[in-house]
């Protein structure tokens, strides 16, 4: 079958600070290497990186970056046999409702498939915009079924596949076996628009990177995280020979030598961190890798790190989230605030770049909460902490607090800036307070850090997101402005070949 993936633009509020950054999405190029190795054709309409310098006005509040949906669908080729469409988040909602309108109008005798993380805690708008089936859970698994089922007519349990009319009952958690999992396949994704932004979820030092996962689920249960209802609370992992024989693959194939390892927690297992920094010096890789989305402090050691280190670790994320022991029970946040403490210093010692997450807001979080985030991180900032990211709660659907999101509320209201809650103003203030003090802390312990950011904002080698979400405002800032009167961001989105099974037969 011949099918076409397509990711949305990118949302975000207009003129916020605290949008996410886009990266190389990997989760499609899995799915295009599941698809190739089941002998599929596939092709990839990637929004947002075929268009990444263009801003669009959207819903009067926010807006897009990449293809409009009329513009993306446009790219699809005639002789197409599924669509599927990526939603990842409740900003994308709007404009994957506006994907399916499009497609169907265009391919009406097409089935269109969504799937994504947000999908899997919500299904139904999809099915009513006139979309054919909504896959929940992990669409590696899911859509292989799929597809046999509508070429060959096979049966199959209809686990997390719901279509319209038809017989469906919500998914079961499950974490598919990923150790023989095809490689991710890049070639249907712009690389070389990636490359050349510079910026990306993780740190960007070398231009070249590729985002890849290790392991998939968490076993913890934290208040705010949709991931329980996701995994299960199930964690599996691909061996660490395995993780380095991928990393040789995308080396030798693209080039790169900086990966962004995005799992949600890859260092659970503290022997398979340990033999995964070890099977790299064995082989002498000079290779350099991140965790953006963050590890758990307490599986980590001085061992692990210095192991890491000598590996090519350069940065990651803990997510401590309170200084306030009272606050991480409301969460049910499990946090030993001294190990993090610990882990901060021994970065601070290896030269290995750190960022702490923090949320403010929780239902129940008092100023004396706020009063001891702000005395932790203050020692944290002393001990040597390089960068803080701070968070207002926003309540996801099917969290322990989605109890706070009020009727009729749009999915893009779910965002990093919850203007509707009762407590934004007070938050925003607590929120700028964590950055000033972080600021004026590190300028006057640690000088030679802000200088470092500032000499890594000019070169364009990032060691922190910080210094690179300054970069990516001075580029949006050009794409606005000076680049769209110049028409550069106006060129016509090139046309895609189908990427063929290997065995040459095009189904």
């Amino acid at each position: 079958m011949r099918v076409v993936l397509v990711r949305p633009p990118v949302v975000n509020l207009r003129n916020s600070p605290f949008g996410s950054t886009p990266g190389v999405p990997s989760n499609l190029a899995y799915l295009g290497g599941v698809l190739l190795a089941g002998g599929h054709s596939y092709l990839i309409v990637d929004s947002y990186g075929l268009a990444p310098h263009r801003f669009s006005a959207y819903k009067g509040r926010f807006e897009a970056r990449g293809l409009l949906p009329p513009e993306a669908v446009s790219c699809i080729p005639p002789d197409v046999e599924m669509i599927g469409i990526s939603c990842h988040c409740t900003l994308e909602h709007g404009m994957t409702l506006w994907l399916v309108a499009e497609a169907k109008k265009r391919f009406p005798d097409v089935p269109v498939v969504i799937g994504g993380y947000h999908t899997t805690f919500c299904y139904e708008p999809f099915l009513a915009a006139g979309a054919d089936y909504v896959l929940q859970g992990e669409g590696e698994h899911r859509l292989p079924m799929l597809i046999d089922h509508l070429e060959r007519g096979r049966e199959f349990a209809l686990d997390g596949i719901h279509s319209k009319g038809g017989c469906s009952r919500d998914r079961i958690p499950t974490v598919i076996p990923i150790e023989d999992m095809p490689f991710a396949d890049f070639d249907s994704l712009p690389l070389d628009e990636y490359w050349s932004l510079h910026y990306a979820h993780g740190p960007v030092q070398t231009g070249r990177y590729l985002s890849m996962f290790t392991s998939r689920g968490c076993p913890y249960a934290c208040a705010f995280c949709q991931t329980p209802r996701m995994w299960g609370g199930k964690w599996m992992a691909k061996s660490p020979r395995r993780v380095v024989d991928e990393m040789d693959y995308y080396a030798l194939k693209h080039g790169v030598r900086d990966f962004h390892i995005q799992d949600e927690n890859f260092s659970l297992s503290r022997s398979r961190s340990r033999e995964f920094a070890l099977e790299l010096l064995a082989r002498r890789r000079r290779y350099t890798y991140c965790f953006p989305s963050g590890i758990k402090a307490e599986t980590v050691g001085y061992e692990e790190l210095v192991l890491w280190r000598r590996s090519g670790c350069r940065y990651f994320a803990l997510s401590p989230e309170s200084g306030s022991p009272r606050v991480l029970d409301l969460m049910n946040k499990k946090v030993d605030l001294e190990h993090v403490f610990r882990v901060v210093s021994w970065c601070n010692e290896l030269g290995i770049r750190v960022n702490c997450n923090f949320v403010l807001g929780f239902p129940g979080e008092e100023s004396a909460d706020r009063k001891l985030t702000y005395r932790y991180l203050r020692r944290l900032v002393r001990a040597g902490l390089d960068e803080v990211v701070t968070f207002m709660l926003t309540p996801l659907p099917e969290t322990a607090v989605a109890g706070l999101m009020p009727e009729g509320l749009e999915y893009e209201d779910i965002n990093f800036s919850p203007t509707w809650r009762d407590n934004y103003d007070l938050v925003t203030r607590a929120r700028r307070w964590m950055y000033l003090q972080f600021f004026l802390l590190q300028a006057l312990w640690h000088p030679g850090k802000l200088i470092r950011n500032l000499f890594c904002l000019f070169r364009r080698r990032f060691t922190m997101k910080g210094d690179m979400t300054a970069y990516r405002f001075l580029v949006d800032l050009w794409d606005r402005y000076p680049r769209r009167m110049l028409g550069e961001s106006s060129r016509k989105a090139p046309v895609l070949e189908w990427r063929i099974p290997p065995d040459g037969t095009r189904t």
